[in-house]
């Protein structure tokens, strides 16, 4: 995955907030990267209304 590509979210495997479970099956974009725990990294995804929240990589899939 690289800055700009398109992505969906695929899944969560945490639990999260309301506001992020709502992104589960919407498409953002890679904004960036981000180390996780140490022993992960994960991708920054933007999102049409403006926010952005960070994602494991397995969380995610490319769109083509």
């Amino acid at each position: 995955m690289d800055v700009g590509q398109k992505v969906r979210v695929c899944r969560i495997r945490d639990r999260v907030s309301e506001d992020v479970a709502e992104k589960l099956g919407q498409v953002g974009t890679i904004l960036g990267y981000k180390m996780t725990d140490g022993s992960g990294v994960g991708a920054e995804v933007g999102f049409g209304d403006n926010s952005s929240t960070w994602f494991f990589e397995d969380e995610l899939e490319v769109v083509q």
